[in-house]
């Protein structure tokens, strides 16, 4: 009878995980409006290893991933790099 219940209380500890773990893996990515994020950015523009530094000690508080802000970090420079290129003028 212990057995029984020992079992199904596994069951009920292994569900209650899963279900855990899998709100984190459909969250949503950290945005620009995420303080933690907006640290990151800036850390990022001083340089790789400041900004590992940053996520990984700020980890369990902001849920960062080093190369998903790195990216966000690279394609935020691209963008403001390319504001200045004319493509082509209409000559009349």
């Amino acid at each position: 009878m212990k057995a029984g219940k020992l079992t199904a209380l596994t069951k009920t500890a292994l569900v209650a995980t899963g279900l855990l773990f899998a709100s984190f893996a459909f969250a949503d990515p950290p945005s620009a409006s995420n303080p933690g994020m907006r640290i990151a950015l800036a850390k990022a523009k001083e340089g790789s290893t400041e900004l590992r530094r940053y996520v990984e000690r700020t980890k369990p508080i902001w849920g960062l991933d080093f190369f998903e802000v790195k990216s966000v970090a690279e394609a935020q420079q691209t963008a403001s790099n390319d504001d200045g290129i004319v493509v082509a003028q209409n000559r009349q």
